[in-house]
């Protein structure tokens, strides 16, 4: 998800910013979504490193990986949607 689509000193934007991803993952969540949910999610997982980070932002049609990294951002946002995406432990017997 870009972070916002007008240009600015670099021009217009060409990379999805990795948390506004992470956002919509819990927007999408909360809003009751959850097959949606998670379907993003394991995109968003499947575009990290051999070492499961993730940079700043993705290039989303070359998957490649752009900006800071690692990102803290970027982790904390997947590491959010894990928790929000987890069956509870109270569900596990």
């Amino acid at each position: 998800m870009l972070r916002y689509a007008i240009e600015d000193d670099f021009g217009l934007p060409h990379t999805a910013f990795n948390v506004c991803t992470f956002w919509l993952i819990e927007a999408l969540h909360v809003t009751g979504r959850d097959a949606d949910a998670r379907l993003l999610f394991d995109e968003m997982l499947s575009r990290r490193t051999p070492a499961g980070l993730l940079s700043e932002d993705i290039d989303p049609v070359t998957g490649e990986l752009w900006g800071n990294y690692p990102q803290t951002y970027s982790l904390v946002g997947l590491i959010n949607c894990a928790v929000l995406l987890s069956k509870p432990w109270s569900a596990i017997r």
